[in-house]
């Protein structure tokens, strides 16, 4: 609990709650809010406190896909990069796997072919030298759609099964009345891979 004379445990409990109201603001799609709640928590996270890191890594992210989701491409590069280079500056191979998916997300999105490949090169890197399946299953769906564009079928067919199978091996680590399975298997990033196998099955 936050109390009165805990100045640096409230800023910190500040920061938390306003990156989790933005990054909620924007999935709804209320840009506006969860821009003002961005742009309050960074103001917020210039006043250093200890292990601050995580905190502004989890903001940069949260920043980052606002700007994908409003199609703003120039700015979307920049807080892309900006993330990437936060998380490179620790030793968070989790967040630098989405680090790079990111950006090559916002490379497709630009049409910039080369630059994406180059960044999922790197989210793969990351994420096969390491156990990292919460940033694998991502990886592996943007590393099937930069081979899509490719024109690497069959690559873009194997990354997608991976990125299913990760997908459902982290639901099956929760047990199945956990809320937060369904909460995870139901997000649209998700549920767009998974309707791909349904699809598959479908057409067998």
């Amino acid at each position: 609990n936050v109390t009165l004379g805990s100045p640096i445990t409230y800023l910190r409990e500040l920061r938390r709650v306003l990156i989790c109201s933005g990054s909620a603001a924007a999935a709804l799609g209320d840009f506006q809010r969860a821009l003002a709640d961005f742009e309050t928590a960074r103001r917020a996270i210039e006043v250093p406190t200890l292990y601050d890191w995580h905190e502004r890594i989890r903001l940069e992210a949260g920043v980052t896909e606002l700007w994908i989701a409003k199609a703003d491409r120039a700015i979307a590069r920049r807080e892309a990069e900006r993330f990437l280079a936060t998380t490179l500056a620790t030793e968070e191979r989790t967040w630098q796997g989405l680090a790079w998916e990111a950006n090559a997300r916002v490379a497709l999105a630009s049409l910039d072919l080369d630059r994406a490949r180059n960044c999922i090169a790197e989210a793969l890197a990351t994420v096969q030298r390491f156990e990292l399946p919460l940033a694998a299953w991502r990886v592996y769906a943007t590393a099937a759609r930069v081979e899509e564009k490719s024109g690497n079928w069959q690559r873009a067919s194997s990354y997608r099964d991976i990125s299913r199978a990760t997908i459902h091996q982290l639901a099956n680590s929760l047990p199945t009345q956990e809320p937060l399975r369904k909460i995870f298997l139901s997000a649209p990033a998700v549920a767009t891979i998974l309707d791909t196998e349904v699809r598959a099955k479908n057409q067998s």
